[in-house]
């Protein structure tokens, strides 16, 4: 286990850095001068020559990207010129809201969807499984900002029952936070929740005809019990790897949920740093977005291993080899 631990360590930290430098071209080559990007091309030369000495910009690359990875690790990105807030402090500030959202989204969509596709797969041959078949195709269909847009019009304008907007800090109000999110989370779930309830019924559909659950039948387990207890390990690991796979999607979410319910994340301050030109900005917030993916897949990659005891063994065989 601990050689797959740190290979998994080894490979986050080498992809984040191939990943910086990614993000720090592609700015460059696609946009093109970053002063012009932000002062806009009626900008005067003197003002442009002012700008590119504030941030930096009349330096070559090398040393433009080595100053930008340091200031990551040390905390210091500057200023944003627009909005003159420190931008490493304002994406710290923004970052807990986000990250709630995620990972709120990713647990309930897994617990529910986990449950969903058991169900599904147990009853495949009556109308009980074909009902949550037909659910899920309709989650599928349904865009996550009309999800969001009718769960205000029903569950906040005409029920009243939690705020359409809005956001209260942790620190400040634990309930009144837990409040302010549920409505994003169901919103960010609805599609999630369908897309891993078809795997899951998917790979329960294959484990029934296992060697094992046939033993643990004989054994004395009902059908039902002895695909939940020996069942449910395989269909979590992959329910994990699509996870994983749809956790980009699932931030590019977050972007247009944080803008409907007006919440001060990640998101909206991409959209904010946007809409300002603020290049620098979106180069850091970029790569934030960019990493928290990869911690993500680094979590998989050791629950992989706890999950399925191959992992680890072939992980531990391949270092001795």
């Amino acid at each position: 286990m601990f050689r797959l631990f740190l290979r998994s360590v080894v490979t986050l930290i080498g992809s984040a850095l191939i990943g910086s430098l990614v993000v720090f071209l592609l700015l460059r080559l696609l946009s093109g001068d970053v002063a012009t990007i932000i002062l806009g091309k009626g900008a005067t030369p003197e003002a442009l020559a002012a700008l590119r000495d504030e941030l930096g910009l009349n330096r070559s690359w090398p040393q433009q990207y080595f100053d930008w990875l340091f200031g990551l690790v040390r905390g210091d990105l500057g200023k944003s010129y627009a909005a003159q807030y420190d931008i490493f402090h304002e994406i710290w500030s923004r970052l807990g809201l986000t990250f709630s959202l995620s990972v709120g989204t990713l647990l309930l969509s897994a617990i529910v969807a986990l449950a969903a596709g058991i169900y599904s797969a147990l009853h495949v041959r009556d109308w009980r499984g074909g009902l949550i078949d037909v659910i899920a195709q309709l989650g599928l269909a349904i865009p996550t900002f009309w999800a969001a847009l009718l769960l205000i019009g029903l569950v906040s304008v005409r029920l009243g029952w939690l705020p359409a907007g809005g956001y209260v800090p942790w620190s400040e109000d634990p309930v009144g936070a837990i409040r302010s999110l549920i409505l994003p989370i169901l919103a960010l779930s609805i599609p999630m929740i369908s897309l891993l309830a078809r795997y899951v019924r998917s790979s329960m559909l294959e484990v029934t005809n296992e060697d094992y659950i046939r033993t643990a039948m004989a054994k004395g387990y009902t059908r039902p019990r002895a695909v939940v207890v020996h069942g449910t390990r395989n269909a979590s690991i992959q329910l994990l790897t699509v996870a994983t796979l749809q956790f980009g999607t699932l931030i590019a979410g977050t972007v247009v949920i944080e803008n409907i319910f007006a919440l001060p994340g990640l998101g909206k301050m991409l959209i904010e740093a946007v809409g300002n030109r603020e290049a620098v900005v979106v180069q850091s917030l970029v790569f934030v977005v960019m990493l928290m993916i990869l911690v993500l897949n680094f979590i998989m990659d050791i629950s992989y291993g706890l999950l399925d005891p191959r992992i680890r063994h072939s992980s531990a065989g391949g270092a001795h080899g």
